[in-house]
């Protein structure tokens, strides 16, 4: 810090530089003693060297105020936008006082005053940086607000049996699951933004593993509204179900490396439609209340390589769906949830009839229905809210699933099994759940217990007067899957993560169990938004 003289004692010497001259300039009398004339030249001079000294203070005080108007212009001019050109200099910001009969020493003492007040003077904070505009293609200048992220997927995994193989018990679905040896996962691309103050858009792309070969595809691909009223909320085109808990979860956020058996067999994997949804959020503090539909395309036995209802006038698929949850204490939060899927293939001439191949090479056509009831539950702790060192999550969902329509066959039929015929009311009831718990003991580390398993029930084909149609088949009726499943994972950050998997099921048949161990890691590149509830 530089020296910053007080007024007053400004004031004192420069009076005392006003009255020297007069003193010194008067004539000695004659009987003054030459003693005393040195003294006087004495006093003079160290006058004089003080008013230099202090005139040369002045001068350094001026160059440093100056000085520091110019760096904090110049600092002005690279933060704000637009460009303001740099305060004027010192001698510029301060009016000298009109000289009214004013001697040079009084000028000085307002001199220093103005330079004194510079110096104690608070400079104004730099203005905020503005936002870089970006040209769109319209041609009007708008802010760009586009996120991009890459979440990385890759497995290896070894089962005693062909993941390829379907499930028995149930009708094919298009279940994919993990192929044996390395392979890789979904993995995600992701480009999401506010389009305007009412919208904002998502488009999710996922690169999978088909055979030797990759393909891409779209996952999701929607625009949704921002600030609507009453709490509602409109999205619009390609998008994962709100219906249950897990369904609109994508893969990066599974705490398993695998779906539960209940959604393979059920939606085929998870219910991913082309519509529209309107949700309501109750306007609550402390609970949360939320109703919510969706009216989509639409796809016969949920499974979209059997009938995606494409290029039909009429939406096939309508879900209804409500959920509420809160925070009980510091420490411990819930969600519940129930909801309503269904799904038709139409009647008549515009029926879309879903079309199965069994593993006996037989064609089932089907025209019908299915609806769905699921009921979800999720409870949360974390000490105090905070999740870091420790947490803890149990998860379960239960399904009520109904299939029933008409069932012909294209073949196995007749004398020699290569006719055609129509089977009377098919029907299938089917019932299944999953209950997990997952608990993180330390920093990074967790582990985790999946136990699921699936009712099929005693299910009507129709073709009792024909069974060689459904013989040799994986329809065996009354066969009821479970799975066993461990894990343990570790993450490094939120944005990696390692797991190890263990799991043991009778899902392909009677006496068949598949042994299967999973590694499989999982990265994030970019921003990473929060996971939900």
């Amino acid at each position: 810090m530089f020296y910053q003289p007080s007024r007053a004692r400004v004031r004192t010497l420069v009076h005392a530089l006003c009255i020297a001259p007069a003193i010194f300039s008067a004539p000695l009398h004659a009987q003054e003693t030459p003693d005393v004339q040195t003294q006087l030249k004495q006093i003079q001079a160290s006058l004089n060297q003080i008013r230099s000294e202090y005139e040369q203070r002045i001068a350094t005080l001026e160059a440093q105020v100056n000085q520091l108007q110019k760096e904090n212009g110049q600092l002005s001019a690279r933060v704000s936008s637009p460009a303001k050109a740099p305060p004027p200099p010192l001698a510029q910001t301060r009016q000298e006082p009109p000289a009214k009969s004013t001697t040079p020493a009084q000028q000085r003492v307002a001199k220093a005053e103005s330079v004194e007040e510079a110096i104690t003077a608070v400079a104004p904070p730099p203005a905020a940086a503005a936002p870089t505009p970006f040209p769109n293609l319209g041609g009007k200048d708008r802010t760009i607000d586009l996120g991009a992220e890459l979440f990385l997927d890759a497995k290896y995994s070894s089962q005693s049996q062909n993941p390829e193989n379907a499930y028995a018990g149930t009708l094919p679905n298009g279940a994919e699951g993990v192929p044996r040896g390395f392979s890789i996962g979904e993995t995600e691309l992701v480009f999401k933004g506010a389009v305007d103050n009412l919208f904002r858009g998502e488009a999710r792309f996922v690169l999978e593993q088909s055979g030797n070969s990759t393909s891409i595809k779209t996952e999701e691909l929607f625009a949704e509204t921002l600030g609507l009223p009453w709490g509602t909320k409109v999205k619009a085109g390609k998008y994962w179900s709100n219906v249950g808990y897990l369904n609109d979860k994508h893969p990066h956020e599974w705490d398993f490396v695998d779906l539960p058996l209940v959604y393979k067999q059920v939606f085929g994997g998870q219910l991913n439609e082309t519509g529209a949804q309107l949700i309501w959020i109750a306007p609550t503090d402390n609970m949360l209340f939320k109703l919510g539909g969706e009216v989509a395309q639409g796809s016969n036995g949920y499974g979209e390589s059997f009938n995606s209802n494409f290029n039909q006038n009429k939406p096939r698929l309508g879900t209804l769906f409500a959920k509420t949850g809160g925070d009980v204490g510091d420490s411990h939060s819930w969600q519940g949830g129930v909801s309503w899927v269904r799904s038709t293939t139409g009647s008549g001439a515009a029926a879309n009839q879903a079309t199965y191949t069994l593993t006996n090479e037989n064609q089932l056509n089907f025209a019908g229905g299915n609806t769905t009831w699921i009921a979800d539950f999720v409870y949360r702790w974390a000490p105090f809210g905070n999740p870091t060192a420790q947490n803890l999550k149990l998860q379960g969902e239960m399904f009520w699933n109904k299939q029933s329509g008409s069932m012909t066959s294209t073949s196995g039929c007749g004398d020699l099994g290569d006719e055609a015929c129509a089977g009377s009311n098919f029907a299938q009831n089917q019932q299944g759940f999953y209950t997990q718990g997952i608990y993180q003991f330390i920093p990074k580390w967790r582990l985790g217990y999946r136990y699921d398993r699936v009712f099929n029930g005693t299910n009507s084909y129709g073709f009792s007067a024909s069974p060689q149609v459904l013989s040799n088949s994986q329809l065996q009726s009354g066969w009821d899957p479970y799975r066993n499943t461990l894990m343990m994972d570790w993450a490094n950050s939120e944005y990696s993560l390692i797991r190890l998997q263990l799991a043991r099921d009778n899902a392909f048949g009677p006496g068949i169990n598949n042994n299967a161990i999973y590694l499989q890691y999982i990265m994030s590149l970019g921003a990473h938004g929060s996971h939900k509830y």
